[in-house]
């Protein structure tokens, strides 16, 4: 079923149709904003180039929909190109993109007529949040064409773009163009190796899908499916549907699921009975990857290149179907990425390793029964090494629980075995599995009945290094012993069409997981074929070895990366998250009761440093391990450093001896032990530099996702000789890393080792993109190589003095981090043992040799986070080294989330919500409603049935008019009838009160503010606006006691007088105008200020250390008198008798409650001075909370306000105000409310960003002033 894609502009919508529903996504989050140019300098802020990275969430709105209820009008196609279904949404660099199939060919049809299986060959990625992409014409590869004019075709038009880099390479844009940046993900899904089906379930094979045969999507195998992240949010829309929106939504295809792998079809015959033979592969994708990024297991018991293969036989009879499976070794292991050779390492202890070797086959024997384990390693160094180890835990898994008897196992040399006769041989593991294959049988569905005839009961799992080339031979073997027993049980014979197509299926099945996973096509796929090795294929075979060598070593990592950012494993990859405010308040609330599903404790941490010269040591390590003074007893994590644990020659520098590392992990594992039972998680090397982490026995299953990085700065970052190695972990949800390093040395080499901690902070990387920013607590730790910047004498010395301190303000490293050029944000305990470095080896002297080393503290541990508190900090004597080993000890606070319950939690709240959120939505039927048409002279919105606004009243008499003397509020009491006579107007004027009652007068001189002084009146809705009464005729008095109305009384415009000209310090040229002064230049000490009963206003200082500001004061005191002195427009504050401490210069300002410690010097503020013909206002705004604001007024010299001077010195500020007598004298203003005397604090005066009002009074103002103007 073919949909079309649709878009609209404002607001910018994507559409989905089919022809009956359609589904619509929305972009709300920031990224909703147009950008109509095509931006060529927006910045990546991934850290690789594909642009994936940390980006902020972007929100998406979904709508599904009948296409009844849309109006096309609207939208406008977005693409010719047919649409075949939908692969979810994904954040790429910011922006959300709409993944949609647009090509695809069918290739297998499993069951005739009913299922069928695409493989996608065409996919484009259309931007919901902005319409950069639209109609840019894109070539095969997934990159913008260029025009002939140099430019990028977008929407018809050329757009010349900046030169961005010398692009041009196969696959990369060329000059001038700029990557989309979806390209590689359209590469990936299109690379021939993805398939979907809109008729069944491909996920699960055919025995599980034929006990529930409905298009589920909720019964999808999310293992298997590769756009389970994608499609994640748009199947938690769908789980809020109702059941026939749902069903709906399914009948139309829009979501698609996606496997990757193998799948085709063959058509043959079974004796005279046509036949179709199909094999479908599905590889995991919980711990997808490439050949050396992906190897052994996780924590969550998930293998590396793990896929199910069915084989199906269909015809009007019957369906036949087998499944096999295969995956890595589930141990933890990995391969170093080496151009000419590959060592395998195994990580982790066997203790360690077997709860997630019994989380990966827990789910195997409950899933297919019995395992039968095919085995196919050699017995060569290294794939022995992990043979042993697979061996010992299949032991240790079988000797009870629920994988008892569960587990079967082949050990079968391949290389041995087929070493002399050839491939042919490999048969010979027939003998081996026969038994098992009988027991276990197939699956076999009887077309006729419609009903299951039989089971398969078991699995073989098949491995051997790669899980590729001969693991793909077995599989094929007993492919054909499955079908061999199936056609003997029926007594048919097949022909040899049968078996030549089954083998090219086989074949064609193990090219494509071999180009999956390594980047080209099987080896040994000739015999595969034909049944026999030609020397063709042996030549096919060399150059695909060649290739992979090429493409593991330079090509894998881009195409893991792009992997990751498919399944959302990438590091601070943010996932589209549908707007949902329900889900956003089950957020909220489960952030606020995140204590009723997380739980925090203490763990104890050992870390120690040792830099060995190269030594090997067989004595006791417990004075550095457990030292007396650690304070801890039995550490639960202990992590230990080594440097130089090799001699640095030119041999080992190129490939370092891991025996070293295997005897030092010895040496500290038996030192462990003998006080508790520790477990060896992860060790690691890098030449001499090497990381070791235990654990107790009894913390392991806390401690996931164990991952390990290294960084190599020798010769510019070629040789290990120096470098770092880190481990990443997680201790229950806690992310912790441990980091080692070897710094540059040389006593003037400060820049280098500056440069060496620079490039390995900025180095280290973990799987999916994880760096040292992204964990919660970091432990630094190494010989760092930073000295002393001290004479050689001087610093011996200082050591016999025991004067560290002066020691260590001289420390290279301590200076580097005050000056911010290292580790930052980093920390370090005191200091209090002496310089670790160069000793005399087994003696306590510092180096006697010619060269005489100064002592320096170059072995350091720091760390860095909000959870960690360091409990000890010291050296140890172990005498054999020129080193001395340092140890530190630890408290780390760590968290754990119980993800059932947090789960469960969640699932109530969103029910709880939507229960309340809908009754809500029940009561109130006007949300859905719309806004009526506005108002007009002739048509009221409240008047129904289409009214006039205007009625005719008829007069009960003739000769009558409507009385006009009436008040306008009809409500209003009055002794005027409703209708008079023509000739009765004289006398009804004599007697009509006058317009303005005094009743509202009197209500108008209360409190302006009274109406505000209750909460309840500021939820109600606003009154409906009347016509105000007409002023008749109102004395000056009255007018000067108008105040706002008290709520539901009638409300007067008031008049506002004219502004005037003020003059502070000099005059302003035009009416109105605020000066804003510099009063930071002046140095005037505060003064201090004294009630007095003057109406509220702010008293002079008592006293004055400025003779010029007083006598300023005194000089003005004369130009303002009489009547104007009174009259203001600010709210007047009256101060406690107590007066303001005087504050010095260089003092700071005392805590406002008189107790505390002192506060910071304020911040300058700003003055505003305003004044008018009769009075002038000034204000000055404290930033500082600490001090109250204090405002005076007068209608002459206003002094008392604060000011700062340029070095931020609180100051008395002075104002001299000029009124000119030629203007009009304004209205007396109505008192305002003021604080009593003895208020116990200066009060709280609130002015508005303009300095001068605040909203109450801004509001009286304006209505004074049209009263003012009107009366004018």
């Amino acid at each position: 079923m073919a949909m079309r894609i649709y878009f609209r502009e404002q607001p910018r919508t994507l559409l989905l149709a089919t022809d009956e529903y359609a589904l619509s996504f929305q972009c709300v989050s920031d990224t909703t904003e147009e950008k109509t140019s095509y931006k060529t300098d927006k910045p990546s802020s991934g850290n690789n180039s594909h642009g994936f990275g940390n980006n902020a969430a972007s929100r998406v709105l979904v709508d599904f929909t009948s296409q009844e209820t849309i109006d096309f009008t609207r939208y406008k196609p977005l693409s010719s190109l047919p649409c075949y279904g939908c692969l979810g949404l994904l954040n790429v660099d910011g922006d959300v993109f709409l993944a949609v199939i647009t090509g695809a060919s069918k290739v297998a049809e499993p069951v005739a007529d009913i299922e069928t299986v695409y493989r996608i060959h065409a996919l484009e990625f259309y931007c919901v949040s902005r319409a950069t992409w639209d109609f840019v014409v894109l070539d095969p590869a997934g990159n913008p064409l260029d025009t002939a004019g140099g430019g990028l075709m977008l929407s018809g038009e050329t757009y010349d773009l900046a030169t961005t880099s010398g692009g041009g390479a196969a696959g990369n844009p060329g000059p001038g163009l700029i990557e989309h940046p979806c390209v590689s993900l359209r590469k990936l899904l299109t690379d021939g190796s993805f398939y979907y089906s809109n008729d069944f379930d491909l996920t699960n094979r055919m025995q599980a899908r034929s006990a529930d045969p409905t298009f589920d999507i909720d019964g999808f195998d999310e293992a298997f499916m590769w756009n389970s992240y994608m499609i994640s949010e748009l199947v938690t829309y769908r789980s809020h549907l109702q059941p026939d929106e749902k069903l709906a939504l399914d009948h139309s295809r829009f979501l698609t699921s996606v496997i990757r792998g193998f799948a085709e079809t063959v058509s043959t015959q079974i004796g005279s009975t046509p036949a179709r033979l199909t094999v479908i592969s599905r590889q995991g994708c919980r711990r997808a990857g490439t050949r050396y990024n992906a190897r052994g297991v996780d924590d969550e018991g998930n293998v590396a290149n793990f896929v199910e293969t069915e084989t199906i036989m269909h015809t009007s009879q019957f369906c036949f179907s087998y499944t096999q499976i295969r995956g890595s070794v589930p141990i933890f292991w990995e391969q170093d990425v080496q151009l000419l050779s590959a060592k395998v390492n195994i990580t982790r202890a066997f203790e360690a390793t077997q709860p997630a070797f019994m989380t990966h086959f827990e789910p195997l024997v409950a899933k297919y029964g019995p395992v039968h384990i095919v085995n196919l390693l050699s017995t060569k160094p290294g794939e022995h090494e992990l043979t042993q180890r697979y061996h010992q835990h299949i032991r240790q898994a079988s000797h009870g629980g629920i994988l008892a008897d569960q587990l079967r196992e082949t050990q079968f040399d391949f290389h041995v075995e087929t070493a002399k006769a050839g491939y042919v041989a490999a048969n010979r593991i027939l003998r081996f599995l026969q038994d098992d294959a009988e027991e276990f049988g197939f699956f076999l569905y009887d077309n006729q009945t419609k009903s299951t005839m039989l089971d398969q009961t078991g699995v073989f799992r098949t491995n051997c290094l790669d899980c590729l080339d001969r693991t793909n031979l077995i599989q094929q073997i007993i492919s054909r012993l499955a079908l061999e027993m199936f056609f003997e049980q029926r007594e048919t014979r097949p022909g040899n069409d049968l078996w030549i197509r089954h083998s090219v299926l086989w074949a064609d099945n193990g090219d494509q997981l071999s180009k999956i996973y390594a980047g080209t096509g099987a080896l040994k796929t000739s015999f595969t074929r034909s049944g026999k090795m030609s020397i063709a294929g042996a030549i096919a075979d060399a150059t695909k070895s060649v290739s992979r060598m090429y493409i593991n070593n330079f090509v894998d990592k881009g195409r893991q990366n792009t992997m990751d950012v498919l399944l959302g494993r990438l590091e601070g990859q943010q996932r589209v998250v549908l707007h949902d405010p329900i889900n956003d308040y089950v957020l909220a609330e489960l952030h606020r009761r995140k204590s009723e599903f997380t739980s925090s404790r203490e763990i104890s941490v050992f870390a120690g440093t040792f830099n060995l010269n190269g030594f090997l040591y067989e004595g006791d390590l417990s004075p550095w391990i457990f030292p007396p003074d650690s304070g801890i007893h039995e550490p639960d994590l202990v992590v230990v450093a080594f440097q130089e644990i090799v001699e640095l020659t030119a041999g080992q520098i190129l490939n370092a001896d891991p025996a070293k590392r295997q005897f030092w992990e010895h040496q500290v594992a038996r030192c462990l032990n003998a006080h508790g039972d520790y477990v060896l998680l992860r060790s690691g090397q890098l030449v001499g530099t090497a990381l070791l982490m235990y654990v107790k026995e009894s913390e392991v299953r806390n401690v996931r996702n164990i991952n390990g990085a290294m960084k190599k700065t020798g010769l510019g970052g070629m040789a290990g000789n120096k470098g770092g190695v880190a481990f990443s972990c997680d201790y229950a949800s806690t992310k912790l890393c441990f980091i080692t390093s070897h710094f540059a040395a040389g006593l003037s080499n400060v820049e280098e080792r500056n440069n060496d901690y620079r490039t390995i902070a900025r180095g280290i990387r973990f799987p999916r993109g994880k760096t040292l920013k992204d964990h919660d607590t970091v432990v630094w730790l190494g010989d760092f190589n930073y000295r002393i910047d001290l004479p050689n004498e001087e610093v011996r010395r200082q050591i016999k003095l025991q004067d560290l301190e002066e020691l260590y303000r001289h420390d290279q490293l301590n200076n580097q981090m005050l000056n911010g050029q290292v580790f930052p944000y980093f920390s370090e305990a005191q200091i209090s043992f002496n310089p670790t470095y160069k000793f005399d080896n087994g003696t306590d002297a510092y180096d006697t040799s010619d060269k005489g080393r100064i002592p320096a503290w170059t072995d350091r541990i720091l760390t860095r986070g909000s959870n960690i508190r360091q409990i000890a900090y010291n050296c140890a004597q172990l005498m054999f080294s020129d080193h001395r080993p340092v140890y530190a000890s630890f408290r780390v606070t760590v968290h754990t989330v119980n993800e059932p319950l947090k789960e469960k939690l969640s699932q109530e709240l969103y029910a709880k919500r939507r229960g309340y959120v809908g009754q809500l939505l029940d009561l109130d039927g006007e949300d859905s409603e719309k806004l009526p048409p506005p108002s007009t002279d002739k048509h009221k919105w409240w008047n129904d049935g289409g009214q006039s606004a205007r009625v005719t009243i008829a007069a009960p008499r003739p000769n009558m008019i409507v009385n006009p003397y009436r008040p306008a509020n009809p409500f209003s009491p009055t002794t005027q009838p409703d209708f008079i006579g023509r000739d009765g107007l004289a006398s009804a004027r004599a007697t009509a009160r006058p317009s303005y009652p005094e009743e509202i007068a009197a209500a108008a001189a209360a409190s302006s503010l009274a109406h505000r002084s209750n909460s309840a009146d500021l939820n109600r809705a606003p009154p409906i606006p009347r016509k105000p009464s007409s002023l008749s005729g109102t004395s000056l008095d009255s007018l000067s006691s108008l105040s706002s109305p008290s709520p539901g009384e009638e409300d007067v415009p008031p008049a506002l007088p004219p502004r005037r000209t003020s003059t502070i310090g000099s005059s302003s040229s035009r009416p109105g105008s605020v000066n804003f002064m510099d009063d930071m230049a002046r140095d005037t000490p505060l003064q201090t200020f004294t009630s007095s009963n003057n109406g509220g206003r702010i008293g002079r200082p008592e006293s004055s250390s400025n003779g010029k500001s007083a006598s300023r004061a005194s000089s003005t005191s004369s130009t303002s008198s009489g009547p104007l002195s009174g009259s203001s427009i600010v709210r007047r504050a009256e101060f406690p008798s107590t007066s303001l401490p005087k504050i010095s210069r260089s003092s700071t300002i005392p805590h406002r409650n008189g107790d505390g410690p002192p506060g910071l010097p304020p911040r300058p503020s700003q003055t505003f001075s305003v004044s008018s013909s009769s009075s002038s206002m000034s204000s000055t705004r404290s930033s500082d909370p600490r001090f109250p604001v204090s405002t005076s007024t007068s209608t002459s010299t206003q002094t008392g306000r604060f000011s700062y001077t340029s070095t931020g010195t609180p100051s008395l500020a002075t104002t001299t105000s000029t009124v000119p007598t030629a203007d009009p004298i304004p209205p007396k203003l109505p008192p305002r409310r003021s604080l009593a005397q003895d208020s116990p604090r200066p009060p709280k005066v609130t002015l508005s960003s303009a300095g001068l009002l605040d909203d109450d009074e801004d509001d009286e103002v304006k209505s004074i002033n049209s009263s003012w103007k009107a009366l004018a």
